[in-house]
């Protein structure tokens, strides 16, 4: 099981951990650096534009900013980006996934999905305003009940300064209404939408006529449920004026329309004519016509925005897919005849978002890549501006920029003699592959590398080791060689040097049978020999999950300074183990002690399918194994994370589950902190109880001269976002910090370092600005 699907389980864990009171905190906690991979000017723009006199566009994007929770954003005339407004993801608002509005004296009005002060982590959302200095004015949170919750549409103004929307959710049957708010902030429910097969679930806005009456359209419902045209007059009478029936008609409307003068409406729909969607009209008297149906080929594929109507009745608007495979700008003109004038504009960059006319006929809209999952990838970057001039030519007149910075420090930093730490985030970077950082002691970062995925390394999990040299030592989970089963994998790994220049030489490519995605750190000997293990590979015939190759079960292997690898010891996944996440450790004879997280004796049910509850093992001098310990998966632990070795050859560590199997604990164990002396002879120093001491421990431990030990849990404690602890001798806990999440960090998964002072350095994969990870220092008071 890899980190990342560790780390899965661990978070559904938290929520089910019940919270007591928490020990008191002895330690005062640093946030030395916390991650920002998004640009803050934004990333994602999902909504169109709207452009000032001077030529300046307008524009919001769902994510990035200085909180990762989207920004209202400027791009003038030479092309330069202001974020106007970064959203905090609290009562100011947060994603925004529609377009603003702009008053005569320059404000800017708009929605967010989230955010606000209504219920649930996520929030109701917000109708702002944003005046030309940049502040922001919530004028209504939307508390999730009849009220509505998450607008996804924009606004209109009227004259007289008030705005009106619709939400997505809410009303009495929670399937949206139609909202008013006037200048001073105060909402009215226009129009709420009923239950049951009419429930609508409007995603698209309103337009307001001379008269005051809106018209809009709603996703569902409807007499067939595929959605409907609708008009609410000033008296709050609602008229349907089109039922979609999702056949030749179209159905499922996203976008709103727009009407010309004679009072016609025009739209697009997701889905119906044969299958990807349509363009219509809909006369005064609610007689539909249908313009145009997309084939799903290079014409486009289910439109979801809107269209605009120039003077001579051309419309133009986008679709996500078809074309080259990332949707099309198209022109329709008055007889249905489409011509489509853009099927690219930057890789990975789809058109979500419509487009808008100015009076040279050039069209500006957006585009950004969502994953058929839901989530958000930058791909070549996190969006773009664009302008399509009335030629068909092309310009960028923005390009969202991915993050240099990275997120998710699953690994423990490395400290030099100067107090420099040193580390690696798994994401982040122009390839979105992962970093090297340093940390100066003022908590400044440089990031040392960018991995390019391909031919190099991506996604390193394993803390750095240093040399005298100041050159830096790893491994990467993934990248690499890209051909046979490390294709499955997206690449087998690979063991880096960065030397302190920043200039990174791949020592070693994991091809499979050799070994395969390394998540452990390395050691080194006297000699420059570096040992490690991967997680999968070599001989044995274990399942990769959940692709479902014969992935192998892993190795323990040596690489020679020369970058000749050795595999030490192929792991069958029986008795012997299987899937060793950790790395190793070396006695003075040369013997090698590890872990593997699966495999053994013990009879543990897990999730992965892989049998075992994991051992400890000892691979001596000719390659050798022997099972030091096997886990049962009771009180004595089960699933461990690796070893350290004292100078009496006892062996310390930390299980992920098993222990005490009370109160939250009595599944599957909430963990322990155990001890094997030389004989093989275990102790249960602590067994966590999943609540104010932590729970589920993920990295292993450090100790100090003493004989206290330190470590982490990635959940339990005060807040159930992980504890920093510490062990006397005698096994009595300590709890030092409490995570809290958010700004200050949370699920902290990756184990400690102590300096000479008594400061402990970790990493916490939640939390910060961007909630990307951050890194912390905790000092005795």
């Amino acid at each position: 099981m890899t980190p990342q699907q560790r780390f899965s389980l661990l978070s559904l864990a938290s929520a089910a951990i019940a919270m007591s009171t928490a020990h008191a905190q002895t330690y005062n906690q640093t946030v030395l650096h916390s991650f920002a991979p998004a640009g803050p000017n934004g990333a994602y723009p999902l909504a169109g534009v709207i452009r000032d006199a001077a030529g300046n566009t307008y524009g919001t994007t769902s994510r990035g900013g200085a909180w990762d929770q989207g920004v209202v954003y400027k791009v003038d005339t030479a092309g330069h980006a202001t974020a106007l407004y970064s959203f905090t993801g609290g009562a100011d608002g947060s994603s925004p996934v529609a377009s603003v509005i702009r008053d005569p004296a320059g404000n800017l009005y708009g929605t967010t999905a989230g955010g606000g002060t209504g219920p649930g982590r996520r929030g109701g959302g917000v109708a702002f305003k944003l005046d030309t200095a940049g502040h922001e004015t919530v004028l209504h949170a939307f508390a999730g009940g009849v009220d509505g919750k998450a607008p996804f549409a924009g606004l209109v103004r009227d004259a007289a300064g008030n705005l009106y929307g619709t939400t997505h959710e809410g009303g009495l049957a929670d399937c949206g209404v139609i909202f008013k708010v006037d200048p001073s902030g105060v909402e009215t429910v226009l129009y709420t939408f009923p239950g049951g097969n009419q429930c609508a679930d409007p995603e698209a806005g309103v337009i307001l006529d001379t008269a005051g009456n809106l018209y809009g359209t709603t996703y569902s419902g409807g007499a067939n449920g595929h959605g409907s045209v609708y008009k609410l007059d000033t008296a709050g009478h609602f008229t349907t004026l089109y039922n979609f029936t999702g056949m030749a008609d179209g159905g499922s409307p996203k976008a709103g329309v727009i009407r010309d003068s004679a009072g016609n409406f025009y739209g697009t729909t997701a889905s119906g004519g044969v299958g990807y969607g349509v363009v219509y009209k809909v006369n005064p008297s609610g007689q539909e016509t249908v313009l145009y149906t997309f084939t799903g080929e290079k014409d486009g594929s289910r439109p979801v925005a809107g269209v605009v109507l120039d003077a001579a009745g051309n419309l133009y608007g986008t679709t996500p897919n078809g074309g080259a495979g990332y949707g099309v700008v198209f022109k329709l003109d008055p007889a249905g005849n489409e011509t489509v004038l853009c099927s690219y504009i930057a890789t990975d960059q789809n058109f979500y978002a419509g487009v808008i006319l100015d009076p040279s006929g050039d069209l500006y809209g957006t585009a950004a890549l969502l994953g058929t999952d839901g989530n958000y990838y930058c791909g070549d970057s996190c969006g773009v501006v664009y302008k399509l001039d009335s030629a068909g030519q092309v310009s960028i007149l923005y390009s969202f920029p991915d993050g240099t910075d990275g997120r998710g420090p699953f690994a423990a930093v490395t400290r030099d003699s100067a107090g420099n730490l040193y580390g690696a985030v798994v994401n982040g970077g122009a390839s979105n592959a992962g970093v090297v950082y340093k940390l100066d002691p003022a908590g400044h970062e440089t990031v040392l590398y960018t991995f390019p995925f391909y031919p190099g390394g991506a996604s390193p999990f394993s803390s750095l080791i240093l040399d005298p040299a100041g050159n830096l030592y790893g491994t990467t989970a993934s990248g690499g060689t890209y051909a046979g089963n490390c294709y499955a994998l997206n690449g087998c790994g690979v063991v880096f040097k960065l030397n302190p220049a920043g200039q990174e030489t791949t020592l070693y490519t994991f091809t499979g049978p050799d070994g395969s995605n390394p998540y452990s750190t390395l050691i080194a000997d006297s000699e420059g020999n570096f040992y490690g293990t991967t997680d999968y590979g070599g001989a044995g015939n274990c399942d990769y999950y959940p692709v479902g190759l014969q992935g192998g079960c892993g190795v323990v292997f040596k690489l020679t300074p020369s970058g000749q690898e050795t595999v030490l010891y192929s792991f069958t996944g029986g008795a012997d183990g299987r899937h060793p996440v950790a790395g190793v450790v070396r006695d003075s004879a040369g013997n090698l002690y590890g872990t593997t997280y699966y495999g053994g004796s013990g009879d543990c049910h897990n999730p992965t399918g892989d049998p075992g509850c994991g051992v400890v093992f000892k691979l001596d001098t000719s390659g050798q194994e022997t099972v030091v310990y096997s886990f049962t998966g009771g009180a004595d632990g089960a699933l461990p994370n690796g070893v350290i070795l004292d100078l009496e050859g006892n062996l310390y560590g930390t299980t992920f589950k098993g222990g005490d199997l009370a109160g939250e604990c009595r599944q599957h164990g909430c963990g322990v902190v155990f001890k094997l002396d030389p004989s093989g002879q275990e102790t249960v120093l602590y067994s966590f109880t999943g609540g104010a001491d932590g729970s589920l421990p993920q990295s292993g431990v450090i100790l100090d001269s003493p004989g206290n030990i330190y470590g982490t849990t990635g959940v339990g404690g005060p807040s159930g976002r992980g504890v920093v602890y510490k062990l006397n001798p005698d096994g009595q806990e300590t709890v030092l910090y409490g995570f809290t999440g958010y700004v200050r960090g949370y699920h902290p998964v990756a184990g400690l370092t102590l300096d000479p002072a008594g400061n402990l350095y970790g990493a916490a994969t939640g939390g910060g600005k961007q909630d990307s990870g951050v890194i912390f220092k905790l000092a005795p008071q």
